[in-house]
């Protein structure tokens, strides 16, 4: 049985997380409420499965907020690992005999 109170919650968590672009408040939102997010499925309400169709669409945001960010981070990463070893082989060659 879904509980319609909880998903109604949820939808203005993750939508005010979202306006936010709050990727802490995602990442502890998905994490505390996987068990619920897993057993959501149509209930045979009109209203209730339009708000099911909107956390749906809320969800997939924020999956692709979070994964943009971990693109983003990662090409940092990678970009200060490439200079960083560009000044390891500066200093190298500097102090070559």
């Amino acid at each position: 049985m879904l509980d319609a109170a909880h998903l109604k919650r949820s939808i203005e968590t993750l939508q005010t997380a979202l306006e936010e672009k709050d990727s802490q408040a995602i990442l502890v939102f998905c994490e505390h409420n996987d068990d619920f997010i897993r057993t959501i499925e149509p209930s045979g309400n009109a209203q209730i499965d339009a708000q099911i169709k909107h956390f749906i669409v809320l969800h997939r945001q924020a999956i692709a907020f979070i994964q943009s960010l971990h693109d983003t981070m990662q090409e940092q990463l990678f970009q200060s690992t490439k200079t960083r070893k560009g000044v390891s082989q500066y200093k190298g060659v500097k102090y070559a005999k």
